[in-house]
Order: structure tokens, then C-alpha cells, then sequence
């Protein structure tokens, strides 16, 4: 079933969320309209979405490679690190701005899996290329307390995803 055949959903409410590496897609799935002429994945209008909630995403490659986010993972999905350059402008978030659509960022600043840096690099290339990007840093908050369903940092998670479907 899809969004639109459930009768209780309404599909232009619809937020994407992620973590982590999710967080990488979603902030992606938002942006498939701005992908580079002749991607496969490219869209041709914006997705039908009412915004994105990115939680400790890996937003700017640039800055989780210089980090070593994931001990290279970055180099192994681009399918090499000499790959690096020609195929993240299909797939940084940070290279597929503006997007036009409504997003937020939620970050733990003890992250040590995603650090800060890598979500503020985002955060300022959405500035420098016209967007505005809410970003939420909760002290004393890791990488999983954003998706531990016990924590308070979880709450604010979905505290923002319910602000940007209302």
C-alpha cells in the first residue's frame, strides 16, 4: 500500500526521517529534483514531502571523510576512495542544496560516531547556498540516544518531526 491508497494518512503531511546513515538518505531523498542532469535517480519536481528530519545524518562527506566517519565507509559506498569526487555529486546531501523543502536537523553533541563538525559543515553549506536549515544540538547526547525510544533525546526527535508535519 502507498500513502495515498490508507485512508488515514495524509500525504502532505509527510516527513522522512533518518539516522545515521539514514539520515544521509533522507536528507538525499529530499533532494532527488536537484540531483545532476542524466542520474537515473534524478526527479523531475520536488518530491511530494512536507520536510526532513535528519538525526546525527552524515550530511557533508567532505567533512566525515576528513573525520573518518565509519573507518572509511564513505570511500567503500562511492566504491573507492579514487571515486570519491566524481560520484558524491550524486549522493552528499551537502552538494544537493537548495532542496526547497522544509529541514531539520537533530545532533547530539557527544556524537562520536557522527561528530558535530559533520553536521554543522552541512548546516553552513545549506547557508551558503540559500537555505535555511534548523539545526537542534542537545548537550550531553551520543549518536543512539536520538533513536532510544527511553531517552529524552529520542522525544525531541519526534517532537521535530511532528512540528514539521503539522
Amino acid at each position: 500500500l502507498t500513502a495515498r491508497e490508507l485512508p488515514q494518512a495524509d500525504a502532505r503531511r509527510t516527513v522522512v526521517t533518518g539516522h545515521s546513515a539514514g539520515g544521509q538518505l533522507a536528507l538525499w531523498a529530499a533532494a532527488r529534483h536537484v540531483l545532476p542532469q542524466g542520474s537515473p535517480w534524478r526527479l523531475p519536481a520536488p518530491p511530494p514531502l512536507r520536510g526532513v528530519v535528519a538525526l546525527a545524518p552524515i550530511g557533508d562527506f567532505e567533512s566525515a571523510a576528513e573525520q573518518d566517519v565509519c573507518s572509511g565507509a564513505l570511500h567503500q559506498l562511492l566504491g573507492g576512495e579514487e571515486y570519491f569526487e566524481e560520484r558524491r555529486v550524486h549522493v552528499d546531501p551537502a552538494l544537493l542544496l537548495p532542496t526547497g523543502i522544509a529541514t531539520a536537523v537533530v545532533q547530539g553533541s557527544w556524537d562520536l560516531t557522527v561528530p558535530q563538525a559533520v553536521t554543522e559543515a552541512f548546516v553552513d553549506a545549506a547557508a551558503k547556498a540559500g537555505e535555511l536549515v534548523g539545526l537542534t544540538v542537545l548537550d550531553e547526547v551520543g549518536h543512539f540516544a536520538l533513536i532510544d525510544p527511553s531517552a529524552d533525546a529520542c522525544a525531541v526527535a519526534a517532537e521535530e518531526i511532528a512540528q514539521l508535519a503539522w
